[in-house]
């Protein structure tokens, strides 16, 4: 036991020698090892940001394709009943009448009539996910 802790101390010694000796180096004599060693800092520094670039690219084509994948899970796949428009305006009416106490279900101060078919059919869309309507 007492011989691997020799070795241990002796293996943190060295270590302790390398660290002071970077610490004590310039970044000139830190460079100049480092293009001997590796080769030109800007050349790998180029190769470094390229290689980001590309693994932020990859992950955000990921999470699109994520986000496509979720977006078409979500999307109905049965068909709406088509609904003749008066009749649509009339469910309209129907539910606004019958919810006509709840202070927080309004049109906005905005009459039936002045709806276009496109929002008349959306309002109708919304109710029913709301549960408001069947």
């Amino acid at each position: 036991m007492t011989r691997g802790k020799q070795r241990q101390s002796g293996f943190r010694g060295i270590g302790r020698h390398f660290v002071e000796d970077i610490m004590e180096a310039s970044d000139d004599e830190i460079l100049a090892q480092y293009a001997e060693d590796i080769g030109e800092p800007e050349a790998n520094a180029a190769r470094m940001r390229a290689m980001v670039e590309r693994t932020v690219l990859l992950a955000n084509k990921d999470r699109l394709h994520a986000a496509r994948a979720g977006a078409s899970a979500n999307k109905t796949t049965q068909p709406q009943p088509v609904i003749p428009i008066a009749e649509a305006r009339e469910r309209l009416r129907q539910a606004l009448a019958s919810n006509a106490h709840d202070d927080s279900f309004t049109l906005a101060a905005r009459k039936e009539t002045e709806l276009s078919d496109a929002d008349v059919l959306d309002m109708l869309q919304a109710m029913r996910a709301l549960g408001i309507i069947k």
